[in-house]
């Protein structure tokens, strides 16, 4: 048996080079819906304009998880700029998936994107009071709140978490929509 010795340069190198942030744009943006699922997954390492670019473009996938893993990797890339308006309009009944509309919510709150306040008051409204689905919208509203809201959309995202706490029977829901009107200066 032979044994093949590998010194811990060439393994440190070896390590080093993986895709570059072209490569991961074009499997993001590839013709296979698995290729296309695994690339916006993994594009969350690649902080590169390329990259941001194509998890936006697949933001209107046809297969559910691709745009839920875009969506997990423009939050992660800390993308807000770019995705902002595009996240907002899914958000706003442009997805039918009740769970991009919810990841959409988390990641307009995780990405601080203050013109998006209004929407996410519109999708919090959409669900009944003791709805725990909702929560993603009224942590974001909370994480909006904290950055500083304009007055317009402070009031109406305060109306909106006042009127869920005092609707709500379920005291988990009560809970984080109190937590969210506490953050707001």
């Amino acid at each position: 048996m032979r044994r093949i010795v590998v010194s811990m340069p060439l393994l440190a190198l070896l390590a080093a080079c993986g895709p570059a942030a072209s490569d991961i744009a074009k499997v993001v943006g590839s013709e296979n819906p698995v290729q296309r699922e695994d690339g916006a997954k993994i594009a969350q390492n690649f902080d590169d304009p390329a990259v941001v670019d194509a998890l936006v473009k697949v933001l209107d996938d046809p297969a559910e998880q691709v745009r839920l893993n875009a969506i997990e990797s423009l939050a992660e890339l800390e993308a807000g700029a770019a995705a902002g308006p595009r996240l907002t309009a899914l958000l706003a009944a442009e997805d039918t998936s009740p769970a991009v509309k919810r990841a959409a919510a988390d990641a307009l709150g995780r990405l601080l994107v203050l013109d998006a306040a209004a929407q996410i008051v519109v999708y919090v409204q959409s669900f009944g009071p003791d709805d725990r689905a909702q929560l993603a919208g009224v942590w974001a509203l909370g994480a909006l709140g904290a950055k500083g809201l304009p007055s317009e959309s402070r009031t109406a995202a305060m109306e909106a978490l006042v009127a869920r706490r005092d609707a709500t029977k379920d005291r988990y829901v009560r809970y984080n929509a109190s937590a969210a009107l506490r953050t707001f200066r």
